[in-house]
């Protein structure tokens, strides 16, 4: 970036200048107190150990508890579940679902019903 004055020539750089040489009186202590608030308010750092961060952020060990139930059952629906156990749960007829050879059970989830 290019200037078209020097610095010295831009009246907002001479007021910053005189502003930053001018001294300021504050009441005594008034410096103090605005620090300590300011101390007050710095967060603090959690010190529970990462994995019970993680939890508590996840809801907790019932939320974890249901995850893991969750992820036990989609593992199991999809292994055990086979395209003859899932032609006679769905209440169409099977010539309807040509689904092809393509992902097999799985292409039943994707039929729009």
């Amino acid at each position: 970036m290019t200037r078209s004055r020097p610095p010295e020539d831009d009246p907002l750089e001479a007021a910053f200048a005189e502003a930053r040489h001018a001294s300021i009186d504050l009441p005594d202590g008034l410096m103090a107190r605005v620090m300590s608030d300011a101390i007050a308010e710095l967060p603090v750092p959690d010190s529970r150990p990462f994995w019970k961060q993680v939890f508590g952020t996840l809801g907790g060990w019932p939320a974890m508890a249901g995850l893991a139930m969750t992820a036990c059952v989609g593992i199991w629906a999809g292994g055990a579940l086979t395209d003859d156990l899932m032609l006679s749960l769905v209440p169409l007829d099977s010539a309807a679902l040509d689904t092809g050879t393509g992902l097999g059970t799985f292409d039943l989830l994707l039929v729009d019903g």
